[in-house]
């Protein structure tokens, strides 16, 4: 049995963790969540390939496999390694897919996750439309030779069909391996906001009549020799790890 004063570090300790992330959010209602606490992927809410089926990128270099996900007490860890896929390719990583459970239309989406280190992966946290491509929106995707430039991104079709973007690379002040952040964007009819452990960082009001879809969530850590990243010095293996993913929607006044 704990002593008292260790049961009484523990509840503070455990009260700021609460604290520092709190499930609610004022003005907001959570529609969808997953804090990672289980042993093992929830396949009612994941898929752990791509919405349309496939398991690889038509230019990429891995394999997204069943096997690459790992959990600590908290987080779920998705492992890129260097070993034969199925398909014959020479890497594997993983990726879920929220497509078969959940989408929405506006909002805000968050969440906590730590890099992988060293150069040659593509982890990211996108927003995407099943209805047509584009719409979609990159909360974030960083090219870890450059670890503390977060980039951001939206895609779209004009009236004319033509496809346009609009990116910005975010500075950070510490390496985004280093430790967790949490990354978020707040999408309105009129406009979209970029959030760096909760500063606002880019808004954009752009394309915005053209993103009239819902979109379902995709978090993957592809491995790549994107962006003059040199795969040859990626280590391996090598973990994206993410500690909970949440969306809300704004409360009716």
């Amino acid at each position: 049995m704990l002593k008292p004063s260790l049961v009484f570090v523990f509840i503070f300790f455990a009260s700021i963790a609460r604290a520092q992330n709190p499930i609610e959010k004022e003005g907001w209602e959570l529609t969808f969540n997953d804090e990672f606490n289980a042993k093992a992927l929830d396949d009612s809410v994941w898929q752990d390939h791509y919405y349309w089926g496939g398991r690889s990128n038509k230019d990429g270099v891995n394999y997204y496999g069943k096997e690459q996900f790992q959990f600590s007490d908290s987080s779920l860890i998705i492992v890129a390694e260097k070993k034969k896929a199925p398909n014959g390719m020479d890497y594997v990583s993983g990726m879920i897919d929220s497509h078969n459970s959940f989408k929405q239309q506006y909002g805000y989406f968050e969440i906590r996750s730590k890099n992988p280190k060293g150069t040659g992966f593509w982890p990211a946290f996108w927003l995407v439309s099943t209805e047509d491509w584009p719409p979609e929106i990159d909360v974030f995707e960083f090219y870890t030779s450059s670890p503390n430039l977060m980039c951001t991104n939206q895609h779209w079709k004009n009236k004319r069909e033509k496809r346009r973007m609009q990116p910005k690379d975010v500075k950070m002040e510490v390496a985004a391996s280093e430790g967790f952040h949490t990354y978020a964007v707040e999408w309105t009819e009129s406009k979209i906001s970029w959030f760096c452990d909760g500063e606002k960082v880019k808004t954009s009001r752009r394309g915005m009549k053209y993103l009239t879809y819902e979109m379902h969530i995709i978090i993957n850590n592809e491995i790549s020799d994107f962006k003059d990243m040199i795969l040859e010095d990626a280590v391996f293996p090598n973990y994206f790890e993410i500690d909970y993913v949440r969306v809300y929607q704004r409360k009716e006044l």
